[in-house]
């Protein structure tokens, strides 16, 4: 993570619970905590580190080991603090690429992202990568389910529990964190004038309810229910399984 022993504020934020749905859990932080504006010189930026940001946050919270605490329990500040990290690093790494001149595409792949992301992203493996050209709306979840079927009928969990999805919608990077009994959402982007970046999270068996919410907010948002996208499911190899191999 970022060597700063400081931030360059710690973010207000508003944490409701999703209408008719006490097992989700949504915090929208101050507009400026987003990645276009969160940074030492307090100014707006043109960013577009968002997939570099979301696989610093799945590595970060695994290097930490992160619990994230469920719907009915209080956000886990620690997981402010890595998304504040991971905003931080993202962008200073992506200005760095520009600056060298190396970016063929201002938007990072996944894989170009754990690339660049170097040490940061150590042991982060993509498992399968997915493009669908259908409306994010009626799909996401339909799509996210069918390759979690294979993910547990794999061995691979059988050493890390916990798996990481990258969604790429509207040249937009946006991560899910799926732990035992949580998946939780983190968008580093802005999402209106007095709202910034979300951690949204819910019980697994919402998982449904929480890709129609994400979906309805970026409509809301952006005016747009993309209909091409793209899923990378990624986890952590262990120690044991490196030295297997």
């Amino acid at each position: 993570m970022s060597d700063c022993s400081e931030l360059p504020f710690f973010p207000k934020h508003e944490t409701n619970n999703l209408q008719n749905h006490s097992e989700i859990r949504i915090t929208f932080f101050e507009s400026k905590f987003s990645q276009s504006h969160y940074n030492y010189q307090n100014v707006p930026i043109s960013s577009n580190a968002c997939t570099l940001i979301a696989v610093l946050m799945a590595s970060y919270c695994r290097h930490e080991r992160i619990i994230i605490n469920k719907p009915d329990s209080a956000l886990n500040v620690r997981l402010i603090y890595l998304l504040a990290y991971s905003i931080l690093d993202g962008n200073k790494i992506h200005e760095n690429l520009k600056n060298k001149g190396i970016l063929d595409n201002f938007n990072l792949t996944v894989p170009e992202a754990m690339k660049f992301a170097g040490y940061r992203a150590e042991g982060l493996t993509e498992w399968k990568s997915m493009i669908y050209m259908e409306s994010l709306f009626h799909s996401l979840y339909a799509n996210i389910k069918s390759n979690l079927l294979e993910w547990n009928k794999s061995n691979k969990n059988k050493h890390n529990s916990d798996l990481f999805i990258i969604l790429i919608a509207d040249n937009r990077s946006v991560l899910f964190i799926l732990q035992n009994e949580t998946v939780s959402l983190v968008d580093s982007h802005q999402h209106s004038d007095n709202k910034g970046a979300i951690i949204a999270v819910a019980l697994r068996e919402k998982f449904n309810i929480l890709c129609l919410w994400y979906g309805h907010i970026i409509n809301k948002c952006y005016k747009c229910d993309p209909g091409l996208y793209e899923l990378s499911f990624l986890y952590f190899q262990s120690r044991d399984c490196n030295q297997q191999h």
